[in-house]
């Protein structure tokens, strides 16, 4: 009887440590980056932190942002930057320093859906500050987000 008590405290121990350590290895240090996708728009601006994956008719690419929802993308030297996140709708420009050209882009959240659906148009192409050329929809869907530290 003595040994089978100790037995179940051992075990028990045991249980409680694998319970334990599984429940720390799911926290994220601040300020790392977090590949858990979220089930809700982006609130702020500093939610907006984080890889994203652009898609449109041609293809993808991914779009590293800061808290400030600004960030560099590869295709043709391209920067995209956040001018305002408010009630599911995201609003901003864009610059291509590669083909000379620059616009504007509007994204809105249906739901609680993870992946934001708008359309992005021109405002200038090399000289031409009226293009007439159409822009086009895409999606905007995270890959991962960097944990500010409730900043």
């Amino acid at each position: 009887m003595q040994k089978s008590i100790g037995q179940m405290i051992l075990i028990g121990i045991s249980v409680l440590t694998v319970v334990a350590c599984a429940d720390f290895s799911r926290q994220i240090p601040q300020g790392e980056e977090s590949t858990q996708k979220s089930s809700h728009p982006p609130r702020q601006l500093q939610d907006l932190a984080g890889i994203w994956e652009y898609a449109d008719e041609t293809g993808s690419n991914t779009i590293t942002l800061n808290e400030e929802g600004k960030g560099h993308y590869e295709w043709e030297g391209g920067w995209f930057e956040t001018h305002e996140l408010k009630d599911g709708v995201w609003k901003g420009i864009w610059l291509q320093a590669g083909n000379d050209r620059e616009g504007g882009f509007e994204l809105k959240w249906l739901d609680d859906s993870p992946v934001a659906r708008g359309r992005w148009w021109y405002t200038r192409i090399g000289q031409d500050q009226s293009p007439l050329e159409p822009g086009g929809t895409f999606t905007m869907q995270r890959i991962s987000s960097f944990l500010t530290g409730g900043k």
